[in-house]
């Protein structure tokens, strides 16, 4: 029985009840976890994360992201930018622990183009990956191979994080949205098209 799926650019993920994960669809750069660049046109156990007991996959473009029932989080796929959050540059077409996040109990992944975004049990939220356009919130233009806290919502009490293609969305628990990155046509809903590198407000 599947309880959850994820679409990403040319890849798809689907988590079972028992925690397993099938993937299928394109699979250069490693990014169905199978430990190849072989495409799989029907879905495909991800035999690596067997027993680990996934509660929340998340695709990208040519990356994925998977959160355990632990709180660990496991990446593959593309490292071109250190999207997965590993320290280097490198693709991982195995599902590999994030050491830097270990023991930080998070409770949510989102993957975008080329970033990522995860969340803590305590609100707290930390991104790396890409720095186009500075969807990951940091303030600058460096991109990020290792989980790195977004310091400008420390305090805030993320409850949900949304990474998309440039940009990226939080929702804190007291109702409010935070808004970072691309500002193309509107997307960051500040009123204008300009970038957005530090998160803010959507007033």
């Amino acid at each position: 029985k599947a309880v959850q799926v994820s679409v990403g650019a040319g890849h798809s993920l689907v988590l079972m009840e028992s925690g397993d994960v099938f993937s299928f669809g394109d699979g250069e750069f490693g990014r169905l976890g199978h430990g190849d660049g072989e495409h799989q046109y029907l879905p495909k156990l991800v035999e690596a994360l067997k027993g680990k007991k996934v509660v929340q996959v998340s695709a990208g473009r040519y990356h994925s992201l998977v959160l355990t029932e632990s709180g660990d989080v496991f990446s593959f796929g593309a490292g071109g930018c250190g999207q997965h959050g590993h320290g280097n540059l490198e693709e991982q077409p195995l599902p590999k622990l994030v050491e830097e996040l270990r023991g930080k109990k998070l409770v949510q992944v989102s993957v975008g183009m080329s970033h990522s975004l995860v969340l803590t049990e305590s609100g707290d939220v930390f991104s790396f990956g890409c720095a186009y356009c500075g969807g990951r919130g940091h303030g600058d233009q460096q991109d990020q191979s290792l989980p790195r806290l977004v310091e400008a919502l420390r305090g805030k009490k993320v409850v949900q994080v949304s990474a998309g293609g440039f940009h990226s969305l939080v929702l804190t628990e007291s109702g409010d949205v935070y808004s970072f990155g691309w500002g193309y046509r509107g997307n960051l809903g500040h009123g204008d098209d300009a970038e957005q590198h530090l998160p803010k407000l959507v007033e």
